[in-house]
């Protein structure tokens, strides 16, 4: 099983797929079995050739629905063991407005070494994987610290960001689907 994570897509939002487009999509590129998971662009397919589904849908997301943003695709055992590694569980703070996970591609690996905090103080990057990062973000002032924009300032790629509740929900609704 594997997971589709959208960048920038908000179901049924001006510019994104419905939900039944979204699933139709990926089932029209050749996924056996799809499911959306929450509005955030967080999709379950089953597939021999995830990046293949994720391509052929491509083009009919953009007629259909205009969306035409990055979709990065993770096997879900490499959420699974990421998550096993207990890195959030060594950083606890009081200050901690959200634990994330940041999904990445394109360019390079992140030069800095963890922990890493940004110049603002409102993200800390804890862990980099492969196109994995975990991060803890602050919110001082009325926003919140932004994993996405400083892995892709780093890296001259493309990213999006869920949050580990999110992350911790999708993996308990994997492990019911069949």
């Amino acid at each position: 099983m594997h997971v589709v994570f959208y960048r920038n897509l908000n179901l049924g939002h001006a510019g994104s797929p419905n939900r039944e487009q979204l699933e139709g999509a990926l089932k029209r590129g050749g996924a056996s079995h799809v499911k959306s998971f929450q509005t955030n662009g967080t999709v379950l397919i089953k597939s021999e050739d995830p990046e293949g589904v994720v391509a052929a849908a491509a083009s009919e997301l953009a007629a259909t629905a205009g969306y035409d943003d990055a979709a990065i695709v993770r096997p879900l055992a490499d959420l699974e063991e990421l998550l096993a590694l207990g890195v959030f569980e060594k950083h606890e703070s009081p200050h901690t407005y959200r634990e994330t996970v940041t999904f990445f591609q394109g360019g390079t690996k992140p030069s800095w070494s963890t922990p890493w905090t940004n110049a603002k103080d409102d993200v800390d990057v804890l862990h980099v994987g492969d196109g994995i990062a975990l991060s803890l973000i602050r919110k001082p002032r009325n926003s919140a610290g932004s994993p996405t924009f400083e892995l892709e300032r780093a890296t001259g790629g493309v990213a999006t960001t869920r949050n580990r509740g999110s992350i911790d929900r999708l993996l308990k609704a994997a492990a019911t689907w069949k």
